[in-house]
Parts: C-alpha cells; sequence; structure tokens
C-alpha cells in the first residue's frame, strides 16, 4: 500500500489538529472527516481510494503533476518522494493544503484557480473527487484539458451515489450534500470531451461506492 501507516499518520497529526479548531462541517467536502473517522473501515476506504488513484497514475517518478481539487494534499508527500513538480489547485481547500505544506514541508506550487498557472502541459493530471462538484462539469473539463497533451494521464475518482454510499454517508454523520453528479455522469461527460477510458477500479464489489479510472485523450 502506497498511503501506509507512517504515510497517513503524518497527515492525520495535523488533520485532527485542524478538525479540532474548525466548526463543525468545515471539512466535510474536504474529506478530512472521512481520512480521520474513528469508524476504521470508513478511513480506509478513503486513504483506499487514494492507493488506487496512485497505482493508476504509474511510474510517476520525476514527472510533473497536477492535483486538482487538491484538497489537504494527501497526494503531495507520494508526489514529492518521487522527485514529481507538484501544482495544486484548490479555491476552497488553498489555506489548508498551504498548511499541510507548511506543516509537512512539501514544496508544492498551489493555485486558487487553474487560470493563475502559466499555460503548460503536465505529464499526470489527478481530479479526485472534485468535478462531483462542479456546476458545468464539461466546460471544466475542457478547462482542465488545455494542461494535458497527447500522452497525459488523467486520473479521476468519484462517489457512485447509489444508496449504499448515500447510507455511509449518513452513518459517517457528514453534514449537508453539496455533491451535483455522480461519477457515471463524469465519465460520460470525460467520453464527450473526447477522453478514453484505459483502466477502472471499483471499490469495492459487491457494494460499489468509488470508481477510479484513468483517462488519455484519444
Amino acid at each position: 500500500m502506497i498511503a501506509d501507516r507512517a504515510y497517513r499518520r503524518a497527515y492525520l497529526d495535523v488533520f485532527d489538529d485542524l478538525l479540532r479548531t474548525a466548526p463543525g462541517g468545515h471539512y466535510d467536502e474536504m474529506a478530512l472527516p472521512s481520512y480521520t473517522h474513528p469508524n476504521p473501515a470508513m478511513s480506509w476506504l478513503f486513504w483506499k481510494r487514494l492507493d488506487a488513484a496512485l497505482v493508476l497514475a504509474g511510474d510517476v517518478a520525476g514527472r510533473s503533476v497536477l492535483d486538482f481539487g487538491c484538497g489537504g494534499g494527501t497526494t503531495f508527500r507520494y508526489l514529492h518522494a518521487k522527485g514529481c513538480g507538484i501544482a495544486g489547485v484548490d479555491p476552497f481547500a488553498f489555506d489548508l493544503a498551504t498548511e499541510v505544506c507548511r506543516r509537512l514541508q512539501l514544496p508544492a506550487r498551489l493555485y486558487r484557480s487553474l487560470e493563475e498557472i502559466t499555460p503548460q502541459t503536465f505529464d499526470v493530471i489527478l481530479a479526485l473527487d472534485v468535478l462531483e462538484h462542479v456546476e458545468d462539469l464539461l466546460a471544466c473539463i475542457d478547462n482542465l484539458l488545455r494542461y494535458a497533451g497527447d500522452g497525459t494521464a488523467i486520473i479521476v475518482s468519484g462517489p457512485t451515489e447509489n444508496a449504499f454510499y448515500r447510507f455511509g454517508r449518513w452513518l459517517a454523520g457528514f453534514s449537508g450534500h453539496y455533491h451535483l453528479t455522480n461519477i457515471y455522469d463524469i465519465e460520460a461527460q470525460l467520453r464527450q470531451a473526447g477522453l478514453r477510458n484505459e483502466a477502472t477500479r471499483t471499490l469495492f464489489h459487491p457494494v460499489p461506492l468509488f470508481r477510479v479510472s484513468r483517462w488519455r485523450q484519444a
């Protein structure tokens, strides 16, 4: 497992500290309560989703990586260890990502929007549990593709939003429900944008809660 116990512990120490001083529900849609959840099955699922995404990304050593919707920067320690150039984008979690990078000494370049990034092509683009929050999904995908070349691997994950997922969210005690689409809608929009699916993992059969997939331009 890429996100082993030591990897997780480094983030959890920071997340636990931040959650203690934040208003209830403040970090729900940034996944912090999921990573730190006292139910080990819930916490394990979210770290496993991250693990699946990094495995699908393949050999990223020395590559440039754009993490769109980076949240608390949970990919950053792995990417830094691999010598990646890291760009993280998140308008809502910019301050959170900045604080995590400061505490863990991670040299990511952080932005509030894609438009702040100098036009360039990244080797890998991560969009993990973020596209379900986007209102104009196709426009967002088109915007992301401005930073993708023919060989760019685009790794996407998202919730199924089925009854099992919603029940699990209720059991976890999360407040609010801000998902506008589900992973099946997102995958359909990726195909509409001209991307081809190379690999997909479902977490977990027979109860699909998340899907993680790799895409490239056709």
